[in-house]
């Protein structure tokens, strides 16, 4: 292969550019009818009740917790197996975040070590979808329901997944879903906050522009509008420039997780029995929606080395969270993190593969390290 085959490739539609200038002739580039457009587009996709685009997935997880009354002294139960952006959102609300364990063969947070962290300040559980296989939620909303404790899902992996025949975002009160550049369905950048309830919807609409309901502001003499503002709000919006790049990807998502649970079955078929090497589990009660293909592999640098050198990058994508000073430092009481850690690696898996790319990565990986 004389191309490097590379990790992510961001899936931009031709579409896009089209729609682009639509909104630059515009001349309404800020939040518009193109972010209603793209909310009701992902609501009818997507089957969910109410959705509100944002600027970010951090933004859309940070609003959960908003909205959900975390606040300073209280603490939320969570993945240290993700991208900082998870967890950065508890911290900006003044809240702790406590790290559970996670599973060795998905990545997931470990319902079963959850509870005997559970204190009287606990007030959520986030729960990141590794890879955008769904985490054990039955599992999880038992605990939460036991203990009244509120569930966000981090789903910025996790387009199209689906859990006990629902896609996700229709089963936790919060799920959150990133467009960031590199993601299947990309709007640039962006995110989108999705919710059971429409008091949720209501407050998270209001927030996310300043604490300001724009639907009911009424122009005056003066050139301005009149309206209260009651509650602390962000600037948090999505943009029109975001939600047509957004759009033009979502009308192609079909055809998008198709190739990619492709890619992902082919990986599955051809890597089961290889020496050194251990895929994750793929329950019958879940559907992955494939931004990931994360693997175990002894001698992780050695695999690692080996891959570069015949042209396939490869990436542990994320690192564990408490490793950074900033959540407290390195735990001691992670086994399973600790075990994952040392042997997970994460293979390309992007829309634009070709097959004989993705045949090339599995005789490569075939010929041994």
């Amino acid at each position: 292969m004389s191309s490097r085959i590379c990790m992510f490739c961001p899936n931009v539609s031709k579409n896009s550019f089209s729609y682009l200038n639509e909104v630059i002739k515009s001349k309404w580039i800020g939040q518009g009818e193109k972010v209603s457009e793209f909310e009701d587009m992902f609501k009818s996709i997507f089957k969910v009740p109410f959705t509100v685009a944002v600027n970010n997935s951090s933004s859309a997880i940070r609003l959960a917790l908003d909205i959900s009354g975390i606040g300073p002294g209280d603490e939320v139960i969570t993945t240290p197996m993700t991208c900082t952006a998870t967890n950065h959102p508890i911290l900006e609300q003044f809240a702790k975040p406590v790290f559970a364990d996670i599973q060795y063969l998905t990545g997931n947070i470990d319902p079963d070590d959850i509870e005997h962290r559970i204190t009287e300040k606990t007030k959520a559980i986030i729960c990141a979808h590794w890879g955008g296989y769904p985490c054990d939620l039955k599992e999880i909303h038992k605990i939460a329901d036991k203990y009244n404790l509120t569930v966000i899902e981090d789903a910025s992996d996790a387009i199209g997944a689906v859990y006990n025949n629902k896609n996700i975002g229709n089963i936790s009160k919060f799920t959150c879903f990133s467009f960031q550049a590199i993601k299947q369905i990309t709007a640039g950048e962006g995110g989108i906050l999705c919710t059971l309830d429409k008091s949720s919807f209501e407050s998270a609409i209001r927030k996310r522009w300043y604490g300001i309901d724009r639907s009911i502001r009424k122009p005056n003499i003066i050139g301005y509008y009149d309206f209260d503002v009651s509650e602390v709000g962000y600037g948090y919006h999505m943009t029109n420039i975001n939600a047509v790049i957004g759009i033009s990807n979502l009308e192609e998502f079909n055809k998008i997780k198709k190739r990619r649970r492709e890619i992902a079955v082919k990986y599955r078929e051809e890597l089961e029995n290889i020496e050194k090497l251990t895929l994750f589990e793929l329950s019958s009660d879940r559907e992955s929606a494939n931004e990931l293909f994360t693997i175990h592999v002894n001698d992780r640098n050695r695999f690692c080395k080996v891959m570069k050198s015949r042209g396939i990058e490869t990436s542990v994508v994320h690192m564990r969270n408490d490793m950074y000073s900033i959540f407290g430092g390195l735990r001691k009481d992670l086994p399973i993190l600790d075990k994952f850690t040392e042997t997970y690696i994460s293979l390309p898996l992007h829309n634009f593969l070709i097959d004989n790319e993705v045949d090339y990565i599995i005789k490569s990986i075939k010929k041994g390290w």
